[in-house]
């Protein structure tokens, strides 16, 4: 298709081993290394003096440096994808960006109009049974951002350049239809989204908004031919949900303000999910007008 010319400059590297046996075999290698680098790093953590104490904050990201380690956990695994690509695919791990100048321009481009989304959006008035609470001072919060932002830039690059970076090039590479180079990674992010444990019955609704989450990243990914505008939603998404306003008492630990219910409370999140999914159809939309100014 033509809007998806682009998707070429991606999609050209992983044809010398686009055969779904080099898939397969790189995807049990990202596993296996990233769960011997996942032990290894759980381990440091146990050897900290106070891990009893932080063992209770890291089951609910309650605290500044609870967070920043789940985000710092995503390092493992950005290891493991690097090593595989460079060992089985003799493909660097930035290459998955595409071009680096269009990418990063890209990045800035739909950063900056979904900034600005952001910023209107935040500035509408709550229902007052979903108002959020503010949870710290606005100077303590400051003081948060130049190492949240880093890491939560860490996360989301690490997804990206695994769903749409990796699996979806090589998927593209052997299968023309976007019907199975966009829907597959995007039904892998949905399922690792899936925590009934905690979620409840809206486990399968939040799953099922990051299976579309996958998709407007894999459409954007496709349109671009670089990583920077699925990274761009990404990054501000998981800005707006870690640090602005979480769930009480769920990984709140960077938020300013905390919303008036925790994940257990599942009629009020279900009562929040269409607010979530038009947030990502404005998100995207946003994203598209960006890229063609």
């Amino acid at each position: 298709m033509d809007r998806y010319r682009p998707h070429e400059r991606l999609v050209a590297p992983a044809q010398p081993t686009a055969a779904p046996g080099w898939l397969v075999a790189g995807v049990g290698l990202i596993l296996l290394v990233f769960m011997v680098l996942n032990l290894i790093y759980l381990w440091v953590l146990q050897a900290l003096p106070d891990w009893p104490m932080l063992r209770h904050e890291l089951s609910d990201g309650t605290t500044p440096r609870a967070l920043w380690l789940i985000l710092l956990g995503f390092l493992p695994l950005l290891a493991a994808l690097a090593l595989v690509l460079r060992v089985l695919h003799r493909r660097p791990l930035f290459g998955l960006l595409g071009p680096p100048g269009p990418a990063l321009r890209d990045f800035w481009r739909v950063t900056r109009a979904l900034a600005l989304l952001f910023v209107i959006l935040a500035l509408l008035p709550y229902p007052d049974a979903l108002a959020p609470q503010q949870r710290i001072s606005l100077g303590d919060w400051a003081g948060l951002i130049p190492l949240s932002l880093a890491l939560i830039l860490l996360q989301v690059a690490t997804e990206e350049l695994l769903f749409r970076g990796y699996l979806q090039s090589q998927l593209a590479a052997r299968f023309r239809t976007p019907v199975i180079w966009m829907l597959v990674p995007a039904l892998l992010f949905g399922l690792l989204h899936f925590d009934p444990a905690t979620y409840g019955s809206n486990a399968v609704w939040l799953a099922g908004w990051a299976v579309v989450f996958g998709l407007a990243a894999a459409d954007l990914t496709a349109r671009s031919g670089t990583l920077g505008p699925a990274l761009a939603l990404h990054f501000v998404n998981n800005v707006s949900a870690l640090m602005w306003s979480s769930m009480q008492g769920h990984w709140d630990g960077l938020a300013l303000f905390a919303l008036p219910f925790g994940p257990g409370n599942t009629a009020m999140l279900a009562g929040l999910l269409p607010v979530e999914g038009l947030m990502l159809l404005c998100g995207w939309l946003t994203a598209r007008i960006a890229l063609r100014r």
